[in-house]
């Protein structure tokens, strides 16, 4: 083969391929140009769009804006006001550094550029097509700088040809505006697309406010406030409730410093954090911003900056899991406060980094006392209010974090009051009721009087056999019996670790299987034995049955077996934690009370007793609801009486 000659690439051919790793699509350009309006110091930030970026961008903002001199530096590669040598990039403040994007997004559009700061008496305009400047002249402009790109990938039609269609490209320029916004609720931001606004921001700084406007009142009502810092990590933000679910983590916003970013092990960590609270086809609404040294960072791994490296992913693991389960441990009533996911020390950095190349490269500098009720000693034994904890963090070899117990409902100082004539039974006389009441047969509930500072919630009676309908002083309760039984003992089997309770059967149970199912079974024998399942093979289709978790009726056994097959079957991989999760999930479901059991008003007490002490009251393992709210204030909206 004949040696080819090595030469030099011109320097726009090196910019067009750069552009290939810069500018991906229309919303790489308007995230590298909004950013550079951030690290400008601009609170106020306007996008238009026309036919989803592809033929129209405009970013107009009221930052620092650039001199001529400035102007025409900004648009020539590796130029950038934001570093000055390497060991810079270990105490980045800014969202951009390489000086790549404006060089970039010229090569490939008709770009055009209109800056002043509020020094000057003129703005400068400077036009680039295709990679070559045609005139830059001085014009008038107002205080900051809009940038117009025309025609993207007009010139490299290859690249135009892997575009998606117009909704699409639309859609990824809201998704990364919405996630911009939300990291800086103290920005206005406004994007209009096809002269029809698509989303605007009161740039208040409060992040509720913000997250309201983007996603609705209903969303912003159901979050649950994240505050916590250590030495090393500070994590701040919100996340939603359980009952809060998207199909995809398209409500997840995870920030580092400020930065955008996407982090498997951050996503892993929200997935343990909700592990039996949420269905697995569910991802939760997450706003969070977690805090590091810069020196523990490595945010120049990814061409787009979108993703980063830290020198220790434990710390921060451990860190995120813990502030999580700290804000889903928290009482139901706890609405979320005003929250900003940078203090005023960090604000300070933002709005005190001047940019003197601010269009160079995205940057940020960045109710009665208790009775007391005896028991007939017939009635079966009672569920034991226990503490719980998550353990499939441990299980997989991180260490897990036990939240302290917290009292979820107050005892108020009532003084009692003989029963009422009225229908409609007060709590007080809901309690008395409890003495007059003929005890009605259930093989799972009883009264315990363990009423552990749950004072306030008391049952009025059933529906259909299924639901329970309790009260406190301001609000009505209603709870679905059988997922909430479900939660109670899902959280026992959690605190019992590898001591799960078994029952050893009189005769073993006997089970015609395929022989794929009794191979599985022989491969996980051992782990099965330590949460209390002993089956076995007992020939190439059968399985032999002798002992399964205590809680477990015989009844139930066959199913339970066959549901722990078909299980195996369908995982793609087994491995320890997981094999245990969904044991817990099926002893619990098995063993809880059913929909159609009749309870007395003392066994419906108790259910709730031990619902309200538990970590997680919301939801039962499997994610569905265990108990709603309906507040007075809810109440008198739903009659129209407000």
């Amino acid at each position: 083969m004949n040696e080819q000659k090595v030469q030099l690439l011109d320097q726009n051919t090196a910019n067009q391929i750069a552009a290939g790793e810069v500018v991906e699509k229309p919303a790489s350009v308007v995230k590298e140009l909004v950013e550079n309006s951030l690290d400008a110091g601009a609170d106020n930030i306007e996008v238009t769009i026309f036919g989803g970026g592809t033929e129209y961008i405009r970013v107009v903002d009221n930052g620092s804006g650039m001199s001529e001199e400035n102007a025409k530096l900004a648009v020539l590669r590796h130029a950038t006001s934001k570093i000055r040598v390497a060991e810079d990039l270990l105490h980045l403040n800014t969202l951009g550094f390489r000086g790549e994007a404006l060089p970039s997004i010229a090569s490939v559009s008709n770009f055009q550029l209109l800056t002043r700061p509020v020094t000057e008496e003129f703005a400068t305009s400077i036009k680039i097509e295709g990679g070559d400047q045609a005139e830059c002249i001085a014009t008038g402009g107002h205080t900051g700088t809009t940038i117009i790109v025309e025609n993207l990938f007009f010139n490299v039609p290859a690249r135009r040809k892997f575009l998606r269609t117009v909704q699409t490209e639309s859609r990824y320029i809201s998704e990364l505006i919405t996630k911009l916004a939300l990291s800086r609720p103290d920005v206005r931001f406004k994007l209009v697309s096809n002269d029809k606004e698509v989303l605007s921001t009161p740039g208040n700084g409060d992040l509720v406010d913000t997250v309201k406007a983007l996603y609705g009142k209903n969303v912003s009502e159901e979050l649950l406030t994240v505050d916590f810092a250590d030495s090393e990590v500070k994590v701040r933000g919100f996340i939603g409730k359980p009952t809060l679910l998207k199909g995809t983590r398209q409500w997840q916003t995870l920030l580092v410093n400020g930065r955008i970013i996407t982090n498997r092990m951050i996503a892993k960590a929200i997935d343990h954090a909700y592990q039996s609270q949420i269905p697995k086809s569910g991802f939760p609404f997450a706003v969070l911003n977690i805090t590091v040294d810069t020196e523990s960072i490595d945010v120049n791994v990814h061409p787009q900056k979108s993703e980063i490296k830290f020198s220790d992913d434990s710390t921060v693991y451990k860190a995120m899991y813990k502030a999580l389960t700290d804000a889903l441990t928290r009482p139901m009533s706890a609405k979320p406060q005003g929250l900003a996911l940078l203090d005023d020390s960090e604000l300070q950095v933002f709005k005190s980094a001047e940019a003197v190349v601010a269009a160079t490269e995205p940057s940020i500098v960045v109710e009665t006392p208790a009775v007391e009720t005896k028991v007939p000693e017939t009635e079966l034994p009672a569920l034991k209010t226990t503490e719980t904890n998550i353990s499939t963090a441990k299980a997989e070899g991180y260490s897990a974090y036990k939240p302290q117990q917290q009292s979820v409902w107050k005892e108020p100082e009532y003084t009692y009051r003989p029963p009422k004539t009225e229908p409609v039974y007060t709590i007080s006389e809901t309690r008395d009721v409890f003495d007059k009441q003929d005890n009605i047969a259930s093989n799972i509930i009883d009264f315990t009087d363990t009423d552990s500072g749950v004072d306030t919630i008391w049952p009025l009676g059933q529906i259909d056999r299924t639901f329970i309908v309790a009260q406190s002083d301001d609000s009505l309760f209603l709870v679905d019996q059988h997922a909430a039984h479900e939660r109670i003992l899902y959280d026992k089997l959690v605190a019992s670790h590898n001591d799960i309770p078994a029952q050893q059967m009189l005769i073993p149970l006997y089970i015609d299987v395929t022989a794929q199912d009794v191979n599985l079974i022989e491969e996980h024998r051992e782990e099965f034995l330590r949460l209390g399942v002993d089956i076995e093979a007992a020939g190439e289709s059968m399985l032999r049955v002798s002992s399964l978790p205590s809680d477990i009726k015989a009844d139930d056994a066959e199913d339970f077996v066959r549901e722990i097959t078909q299980m195996l079957s369908e995982l793609r991989t087994i491995n320890p934690s997981d094999l245990r999760q969904n044991i817990l999930h099926m002893t619990a479901c098995k063993a809880a009370i059913k929909a159609g059991e009749v309870l007395n008003m003392r066994q419906m007490r108790q259910l709730i007793i031990d619902l309200c002490n538990t970590e997680h009251p919301f939801t039962c393992p499997h994610g569905r609801p265990c108990m709603v709210e309906i507040n007075s204030a809810e109440l008198y909206k739903m009659f129209k009486r407000t």
